[in-house]
C-alpha cells in the first residue's frame, strides 16, 4: 500500500461511504471505489461491509485500520526526528495520564515542557492507569503515568515516587490527615469504589483479604470527580492517592486519613519494542525530573 491508498482507506472509513469520501478526496466515486478494491484485492479479504446506509468496516478493516494509523503516525514521527537533527525538535508527543496525579502533574509538566520545546505538539489522554498502560503498549501512546500495581508486559518502566493512600470521607467525618486508618477498618464503611479489575479495587480488595474481610462496596464510578462528588454528598468513603484529592482538602470539602501501610508508587511507562522519537524522549526525561523534584519537595517519598 502507498501513501494515497492509505489516505483513500482512512477516508472511507471516517465517512461511511463512498460519495462523502470522493468528495473530501476530490476525486470521482469510481476512482475511489476502484482503489478500495484494489485494496481488499492486496489483502485477499473484504474490508468494508456495503449496505444502504453506506460502508462499516468488517473485522479484518478495522484490523487493518488499527495496524495503519499506528504506521502513519510513526511515519510522521521520523519526518519530525529527521528534521530535528538539525533544527528545534518539533512534531508531537502522546501522553497519558490517570485522574489521580492529574492536578499535580499535567498542567505544570505540560507548561514547563510547552515553554522548553514549543514547536512541539503534546496530545494527552486521560484515563486509567491500566488503560494508559495498554495504550503505551500497542503505540497508541509514547509516555504515561501509571503504578506498579499495573502489569508491565508490553512497556518498560521507570518509578517516580511513591505517596500515602487515604481514606476519603465527608467533611463531617473529621477525618484527621495525623491520625492513621487501619485498612480493617474499611470493611465498616459503605465504599465508593472503582470497577474491577482496577488495580485501586483489587489492592483494597487483597488488603481486606488478608484479614478474611470484603468491603462494603456500595457506589461503583470509575471517574476521580465523581466519587468525590459522592463522598462529599455523604454517600459514602473512597479510597485514593493523596495527590488526587489535595485540592478538595484544602478547600475543607471532604475530610482524609492515611491508611496504615497503603501507598502508591507512580511509574512512567514507554514501549518496550520501540524506541522513542526525539520529542516523547525530551518528554520521558522531563516527566522523571519532575518525579525528582517531587521527592526534593516531600510530596513524593523516593520508591523502594
Amino acid at each position: 500500500m502507498d501513501k494515497r491508498k492509505i489516505e483513500y482507506f482512512f477516508s472511507v472509513i471516517e465517512h461511511g461511504n463512498l460519495s462523502s469520501a470522493a468528495q473530501a478526496l476530490r476525486v470521482s466515486q469510481p476512482t475511489l471505489s476502484r482503489q478500495i478494491q484494489a485494496i481488499e484485492e492486496e489483502f485477499q479479504t473484504p474490508l468494508f461491509v456495503r449496505g444502504g446506509r453506506g460502508m462499516m468496516p468488517t473485522e479484518a478493516g478495522k484490523q487493518l485500520h488499527e495496524g495503519l494509523q499506528s504506521i502513519e503516525r510513526q511515519l510522521r514521527l521520523l519526518k519530525s526526528d529527521v528534521a530535528a537533527v538539525t533544527l528545534e525538535p518539533s512534531g508531537e508527543v502522546a501522553f497519558g495520564i490517570p485522574p489521580s496525579p492529574r492536578g499535580l502533574i499535567a498542567v505544570p509538566l505540560v507548561k514547563k515542557f510547552n515553554a522548553a520545546y514549543p514547536r512541539i505538539m503534546v496530545r494527552i489522554a486521560e484515563e486509567t492507569s491500566g488503560q494508559l498502560r495498554d495504550l503505551v503498549a500497542n503505540g497508541t501512546l509514547d509516555v504515561a503515568i501509571t503504578n506498579t500495581n499495573e502489569p508491565t508486559q508490553g512497556i518498560s518502566s521507570q518509578h517516580l515516587g511513591r505517596e500515602r493512600m487515604l481514606l476519603v470521607g465527608p467533611a463531617s467525618a473529621k477525618l484527621s490527615m495525623r491520625k492513621e486508618t487501619s485498612i480493617e477498618s474499611l470493611a465498616g464503611l459503605p465504599l465508593i469504589l472503582t470497577m474491577r479489575p482496577n488495580s485501586l479495587r483489587l489492592t483494597i480488595e487483597t488488603g481486606l483479604g488478608r484479614h478474611g474481610l470484603q468491603p462494603n462496596i456500595r457506589f461503583e464510578a470509575n471517574t476521580l470527580p465523581l466519587m468525590t462528588d459522592l463522598v462529599a454528598a455523604g454517600l459514602g468513603y473512597t479510597v485514593l492517592p493523596a495527590c488526587g484529592v489535595r485540592a478538595l482538602l484544602k478547600q475543607g470539602d471532604i475530610s482524609a486519613s492515611p491508611i496504615r501501610d497503603l501507598s502508591i508508587t507512580w511509574m512512567v511507562a514507554r514501549p518496550k519494542t520501540r524506541s522513542l522519537g526525539v520529542a516523547a524522549e525530551r518528554f520521558h526525561d522531563m516527566v522523571c525530573e519532575f518525579g525528582r523534584k517531587q521527592i526534593r519537595d516531600g510530596v513524593w517519598e523516593p520508591a523502594s
